[in-house]
């Protein structure tokens, strides 16, 4: 555990959603624990828990809690950037567990790059998770990148993100009808760099800040996981197309054709059904989820 000062970087606030997963949460606050700095503050935010387990975890550890009254990981999250007092917020999801370098490698990266907004970390699998068939969230790329308003694609995973408070409440942090819990189920973590990009921010991808995202899901659960993969990509689909069309064009491309049709062909030639189930109830759920989404066209409904 190193100092935050006397690693001359930002204090942090680690901002941890969670609902009813009190032993991921446990595992989490471990890791963490072993991570951050003293003058660093880990925040859990009880996403309507049904039960009081998750504050006595929380309370074991330590840590202040605070409870929204309905479900949602983005109502969630924005009640505790909100309540965040440091300059960076950082966002880990409770099946993450950060390395014991994780923090310094976070506050290093702020300090190195003063023109990000945000910084989005390294996820990749735990030993006993490498012969996971069809791993869900990891980012295991060596080599650090800048992320900008080029890319529809490599931006990161909201498991493993810190951003600058100030760029958050410019954009009015998450979209509360996306992510778990809410209408569109997921790329609430997406929206939201489409949001910072789109308002001249840029951020960097740090593989030194490196976590590990746990692989519990079994193969029975990973069909309705892509459908709400894909009805919240359908989502940032139709909102993209309004805000920003070039940037619309070059996703709907990377989704429909590169990792949509051609994936479900080589998945129908190796006569990989579990693959093939997969893809299509991703596009299945991007179709809904845009078509649902372009009928609202509601504005986005930010923290408040």
């Amino acid at each position: 555990m190193v100092d935050a000062a006397a690693d001359g970087g930002e204090r942090l606030t680690v901002v941890v959603a969670t609902r009813d997963r009190p032993d991921h949460l446990d595992a989490c606050l471990r890791a963490l624990a072993a991570s951050v700095a003293p003058s660093d503050e880990i925040l859990v935010i009880d996403s309507a828990s049904s039960s009081t387990r998750t504050s006595e975890v929380a309370a074991a550890h330590r840590v202040r809690t605070l409870r929204v009254p309905a479900p949602g990981a983005s109502r969630a999250r924005n009640l505790g950037w909100r309540a965040a007092e440091t300059a960076v917020v950082a966002f880990v999801d409770d099946d993450v567990r950060v390395d014991p370098s994780w923090a310094q490698g976070m506050r290093r990266a702020f300090v190195a790059h003063p023109e990000a907004a945000f910084v989005s970390g390294r996820l990749s699998l735990l030993t006993e998770d490498l012969g996971a068939r069809r791993p869900v969230a990891f980012i295991d790329y060596d080599q650090p990148h800048v992320i900008d308003s080029s890319l529809v694609d490599d931006l990161g995973h909201g498991a493993n993100l810190a951003i600058r408070r100030s760029a958050l409440l410019a954009v009015g942090g998450y979209d509360e009808r996306l992510g778990p819990g809410a209408t569109w189920p997921a790329a609430e973590d997406l929206d939201l760099v489409d949001r910072l990009l789109g308002a001249g921010y840029a951020g960097r991808y740090e593989p030194s800040a490196l976590a590990y995202h746990v692989q519990w899901r079994g193969r029975r659960h990973l069909p309705a996981l892509e459908w709400r993969y894909g009805l919240g990509q359908g989502a940032r689909l139709a909102r993209l197309r309004r805000a920003d069309p070039s940037r619309y064009r070059a996703l709907a491309r990377l989704v429909w054709r590169d990792r949509g049709l051609r994936e479900l062909r080589g998945c129908l030639l190796r006569r990989e059904e579990l693959g093939s189930l997969l893809v299509v109830s991703r596009l299945t759920g991007t179709a809904v989820g845009q078509l649902r989404a372009a009928i609202s066209r509601r504005p986005v409904r930010t923290a408040s």
